[in-house]
């Protein structure tokens, strides 16, 4: 059981860093906005940069997130399994 908490909570936490990311997101979008309307050629490409570095981050969560997920799964499969081997 003390997995399957460890898991939850791993979920919970990469939800909320996903959820913080995607703000992140929002605003780097609107600040590149800003820097391609005023001709900003130095920004720009950091900006970019920065923006596919989330992007990057955030698969990576969402692989983590996906393999917990699996592992989650696998456990409650196997106390499924336990359980009916002593109920018969």
């Amino acid at each position: 059981m003390t997995v399957s908490n460890a898991l939850f909570t791993e979920a919970q936490v990469i939800k909320e860093t996903n959820s913080a990311l995607e703000d992140i997101q929002e605003t780097l979008a609107l600040s590149l906005v800003d820097s391609l309307k005023a001709g900003d050629h130095i920004t720009t490409p950091t900006i970019i940069d920065m923006l596919k570095d989330l992007e990057d981050m955030q698969l990576k969560y969402y692989d983590r997130l996906e393999d917990n997920e699996n592992t989650q799964g696998a456990l409650d499969n196997q106390e499924q399994s336990g359980d009916e081997e002593t109920a018969e």
